[in-house]
């Protein structure tokens, strides 16, 4: 499967990357989900140019791998509160967008299909990883919920609860860690 064909599959799924991304973002959004997710797409070309990233491991069974594609949305929202200023926004009016590639090939996407079975997927997606911190004891539950919604840095998190930096790190780590393998099964 070439790099081209990876990123068709996934954009098949767009309205679920959307929605994914739209729930990481606060609701004063600095930038819209979709232009987030325009910028997925890019980074994953990117790693998949420079073999950092296999189509194998992003396309199993002919479906994206969601806990790759949610972390790297996850990375990508966490750039951008880091540093504004290298995040350029731009706003699109168009129902199609052009992508261009390295070699010079331009791929046409339409932003009309809407598929319902996506949304819910994504739900259920987020519906799986809520259950799993749910199920976490209740200081790992606290500290782990601080750290994505409000702080998303580790050493902000151990200042503002004056925990050691190596104390979180190591809860949230752990936390992860659990997030990781439960989603795995």
């Amino acid at each position: 499967m070439t790099n081209n064909q990876v990123l068709e599959k996934l954009y098949k799924s767009h309205k679920t990357w959307v929605l994914m991304a739209d729930k990481m973002l606060p609701a004063y959004k600095l930038v819209p989900a979709e232009d987030v997710v325009q910028t997925m797409y890019i980074k994953i070309y990117e790693k998949l140019n420079k073999n950092k990233l296999k189509t194998a491991d992003i396309i199993i069974k002919g479906k994206p791998h969601y806990g790759i594609i949610y972390m790297t949305l996850r990375d990508i929202v966490g750039m951008i509160y880091r540093d504004k200023s290298n995040y350029i926004t731009s706003n699109t009016t168009k129902d199609t967008d052009y992508v261009s590639t390295q070699s010079g090939e331009f791929f046409e996407y339409s932003t009309n299909k809407f598929i319902y079975e996506e949304q819910e997927s994504a739900a259920e997606f987020y519906e799986k990883i809520d259950n799993i911190i749910n199920g976490f004891d209740w200081f790992h539950k606290k500290l782990f919920k601080l750290y994505t919604k409000k702080f998303q840095s580790i050493r902000d998190l151990s200042k503002a609860t004056t925990i050691s930096y190596m104390t979180v790190w190591k809860h949230i780590n752990a936390c992860k860690k659990e997030i990781k393998n439960k989603m795995k099964k």
